[in-house]
């Protein structure tokens, strides 16, 4: 058994629900659709593409996608995973503890020393 479940067993947190916080926080809104716009309209500009988003408060976009099963069961047997997966497990777990009136949990007390997941590095052919 995994660190990741030891924690889920010990703060009794069922997969199915965190499957479902994660989903649900992920979600994309309105107020999402309407930031992916801005962005693409700040892209587009030609005196825009010097400037960074922060500095018209261009906030990232949720991205729309929760957690998938592979995914949990990948982080449950204590096998790497992307830094993006890592984060929204940390989110849904600390989005649980919160509302049962617990303290929310750092990455390091969820994974212990299971190192997140590095993808292929390409480099492109310089023509």
């Amino acid at each position: 058994m995994g660190v990741f479940q030891q924690f889920l067993d010990d703060k009794q947190i069922s997969p199915a629900v965190l499957l479902r916080r994660s989903r649900q926080l992920e979600a994309q809104s309105a107020e999402d659709r309407v930031l992916k716009r801005k962005r693409s309209a700040h892209r587009r500009e030609k005196e825009g593409q010097q400037k960074p988003y922060a500095e018209k408060g261009l906030d990232k976009p949720r991205s729309g996608r929760g957690l998938s099963e592979q995914q949990l069961a990948a982080a449950r047997e204590d096998r790497p995973v992307s830094p993006r997966v890592r984060s929204k497990l940390v989110r849904a777990v600390n989005a649980l503890l919160t509302k049962g009136g617990g303290a929310p949990a750092d990455a390091k007390a969820l994974f212990g020393e299971v190192a997140a997941r590095v993808g292929p590095t390409t480099k492109k052919a310089a023509s």
